[in-house]
Parts: structure tokens; C-alpha cells; sequence
């Protein structure tokens, strides 16, 4: 097949990775609505997991597949990056939907826990792994601790809440919804493999850096869920489970890691950071901290008595939205410089 024919079905494939995506946060919304089942709970837990699935297959193919424990590295951190950064479109494009929305404060300690797994990456790297400190020569101990921070994670979740009732024009039982959820969900995996491999021919085919396409054509696909999923959301004003998904899937993404680093005895110690060779690793922990404080500081601000539909809000907001954006373009720069430095 010529590259064209490639790139047309990369192109139909990720339509239909849109697609679903937003059928599953449509169905979402919908269970949020006929059930008592939290936000948090549907975005954070279940979408997360769901629109987090190209991530893990992705990742156990660069660790097992390729052997490359770089990429795994880079991909997740990137991910989780990228997927905070959305919230600088949605302030942007939503701020009048935000201010007649709701955000629980439970995405605090969402927020929290995915900083500490975050901050357990960070000591894998920079202490475990420097100093030898390994099980069986590559298993790193501080996945143990992500694997226990995510567990706590999903422990302190609210389950279920009490809800305004809402109009709902829906003739779906949640039976069906369930139902319908699951068949996309399987499509949505099926579609994310079938756009990774055909990810290796475009960029082989078009004669691309494998770099930079892998992580053009590749880092888009694998984002499209995340994405999809929380813009259709916000549309709906259904914003906490929008936080959900997003704060979800970074915490879910860095389990990949954990797991990646238990299938890494052929392959080698997975949290490697090196900074006189390439420090992007550590520029995404850093862009990641920042942006989720910066989130942190947001919301705090939405769920204030001085947020209203007002001048004043509207560029306080765009103010966080502005750095949400800026961090990332920072990263970008800095990633590309050139600049390496021993830590």
C-alpha cells in the first residue's frame, strides 16, 4: 500500500477514536444523570481507564516489543502533561459554562495523589535507580509505592453524591447504557491498537524522523480519547467529571509505568533519567508539577464566591488558561534547545 493509503486509514481510524470518545462521554453524562454514582467516580475512574488504554498498550509495546524504556518514559510523562494542558482550551472556550457548572472540591485529592505518584517518579529516578537500589537489577521499589498511592486514590473517591435532578430526555435504561458503555469501550481499545501500528507505516512510508512522527502522529492518537472526552463533557457543563477524566488518566498512565517496570526484566531499569543526555524527561516532571498547581490554584478560584460571569473573572481565568498553555510551549523550547546539564 502506497504511504497515502496509510495516512487515509490513520485518518479514519482516529475519526473513529473521536467518535467513540465522545459516544463513552456522552454515556457517561447519562449515568451521571440516572444514577447516584459521583462524577468523580464516572470520569475518574471509568472514562479515565478507558481513554487511558492507548497509553497502556503504547507503552507495554515500547517496553516489551522494542525494548526502548525511554519511550515508555517519555510517553507517559508526556501524556499526563499534555492531558493537564487541555484545561488551558477549556477555560478559554468554556468560561461561561463554568460559571454556571459545578466542581467539586474532591478533585483536590485527586490532584494530590496524582502529585505524590508524580513526586514517586521523580525519587525512582533521581534515588532508587542511581543508586542501585533495584529488585532483581531493574524492578524499581517505588513502584510499590505508586501501585499503594493509586489504590488510595481510588479509595478516597466518593462513590456516589446527592444530585439536582436534572432533565433527562434519554429513553436508555442505565441497563442499556452499561451495555452500550462496554461495546464501546472494546472498539475504543481495538481502534487505539489499530491506530498505533498503523502510526509505524506513515511515518515509515512518508520517510519521517521515527522521533518526531512517532511522537506527532502517535502522541496524537493516543490523546484524542482524553481530549474528545473532556470537551464533549464540558459542553454537557458536566465538569466534574471532566476534572475526573483528565485527573484520572494521569494517575492511570503512571500505574502503566508500574506495570511497564514489572515487565522490564529483559529490558532493564525503566525510571532513567539523564540529564547530560537528554533532560525532556525531566522538563515534562517539572512542566507536570507546574501545570498541576496551576490547575489546583484555578479551581480553587472557580469554586470561590468571586468567581461570576463577570470582566474580572473571565481574565483571571484566561490568566491561568495563558500559563496552563505557556508551560507547555516553554517545554517545547526547552526540549529542542539542545541544552544538557549533569543533576
Amino acid at each position: 500500500m502506497t504511504p497515502t493509503g496509510w495516512l487515509l486509514i490513520y485518518l479514519a481510524l482516529a475519526a473513529v477514536v473521536v467518535f467513540l470518545a465522545i459516544k463513552l462521554s456522552n454515556y457517561v453524562d447519562l449515568l451521571d444523570k440516572k444514577t447516584k454514582l459521583s462524577g468523580a467516580l464516572l470520569g475518574g475512574i471509568l472514562l479515565a481507564a478507558v481513554t487511558s488504554l492507548p497509553e497502556l498498550f503504547t507503552s507495554l509495546t515500547g517496553t516489551i516489543g522494542l525494548g526502548n524504556n525511554q519511550l515508555v518514559l517519555g510517553n507517559i510523562m508526556g501524556s499526563d502533561f499534555f492531558d493537564i494542558i487541555i484545561f488551558g482550551v477549556v477555560y478559554f472556550l468554556f468560561f461561561r459554562k463554568l460559571t454556571e457548572g459545578k466542581v467539586g472540591k474532591q478533585h483536590y485529592y485527586t490532584m494530590f495523589f496524582t502529585l505524590a505518584m508524580v513526586v514517586a517518579v521523580t525519587v525512582a529516578a533521581f534515588v532508587f535507580n542511581r543508586q542501585g537500589w533495584l529488585i532483581g537489577g531493574y524492578f524499581n521499589p517505588m513502584s510499590f509505592a505508586i501501585i499503594a498511592i493509586y489504590i488510595v486514590s481510588v479509595w478516597k473517591t466518593p462513590k456516589t453524591e446527592e444530585k439536582e435532578k436534572e432533565e433527562d430526555k434519554s429513553k436508555l435504561t442505565v441497563k442499556q447504557i452499561w451495555i452500550l458503555f462496554a461495546i464501546c469501550s472494546v472498539l475504543l481499545i481495538g481502534a487505539s491498537i489499530g491506530v498505533t501500528y498503523i502510526t509505524d507505516e506513515v511515518v515509515s512510508g512518508f520517510g519521517i524522523g521515527a522521533t518526531f512522527g512517532g511522537s506527532l502522529f502517535l502522541g496524537l492518537a493516543t490523546s484524542l480519547p482524553e481530549v474528545t472526552a473532556t470537551i464533549t463533557l464540558c459542553k454537557k457543563k458536566n465538569f466534574d467529571a471532566a476534572y475526573g477524566d483528565i485527573f484520572g488518566s494521569c494517575a492511570f498512565n503512571i500505574i502503566i509505568l508500574a506495570i511497564a517496570d514489572a515487565l522490564s526484566f529483559k529490558t532493564g531499569p525503566l525510571y532513567i533519567i539523564n540529564t547530560a543526555v537528554d533532560p525532556t524527561p525531566l522538563y515534562l516532571i517539572i512542566g507536570t508539577v507546574f501545570a498541576l498547581l496551576i490547575v489546583c490554584a484555578s479551581i480553587l478560584f472557580i469554586r470561590s464566591k468571586n468567581f461570576k460571569n463577570n470582566v474580572k473573572s473571565r481574565i483571571i481565568l484566561y490568566v491561568f488558561a495563558t500559563l496552563l498553555i505557556g508551560s507547555y510551549i516553554a517545554y517545547l523550547v526547552l526540549s529542542n534547545a539542545g541544552i544538557t546539564f549533569n543533576l
